[in-house]
């Protein structure tokens, strides 16, 4: 066991993965309470509200994993960030054509955390070996 957990992929997937569940979560929570407050306060339509909430919560889940999940210090916003949403825009498409699949036969808080759930893995993939890789230079110092 010992030997696994220093092996260097999972001396470098593991905390990242922690700590992208977290950020996911975190991000999931504004996006539920986004996608409640806009379909039982607003009244807006849970097909569109699908949409704007994952847009909120991906937005949030740039800013944290930059700076905490993947700790990338790069200056570099913009390029990342339209990185992030080559990665993300079909991440939530891919959300909104299974939240909207799975809402036919569930109600759509649930629909939404099931889509959530099967986007991630999509994501951290591309998180780390996309839009935070670091250079050569930048994983020299840690």
């Amino acid at each position: 066991m010992k030997k696994l957990l220093n092996h260097p992929t999972v001396r470098t997937h593991g905390p990242q993965l922690m700590k992208f569940a977290l950020t996911g979560g975190a991000g999931s929570i504004l996006d539920l309470g986004t996608l409640t407050l806009l379909t039982r306060v607003l009244s807006v339509p849970a097909e569109i509200a699908f949409l704007a909430s994952a847009f909120v919560g991906a937005t949030f889940v740039f800013f944290v994993n930059k700076h905490f999940t993947f700790k990338h210090r790069g200056n570099a916003l913009w390029p990342q960030l339209i990185k992030h949403y080559t990665v993300y825009g079909p991440a939530i498409i891919a959300n909104f054509l299974l939240s909207n699949a799975l809402f036919l036969v569930m109600p759509d808080i649930a629909a939404k955390f099931i889509a959530i759930g099967v986007i991630a893995v999509w994501n951290y993939t591309m998180s780390h070996h996309y839009v935070f890789k670091k250079t050569t230079s930048e994983e020299d110092r840690g």
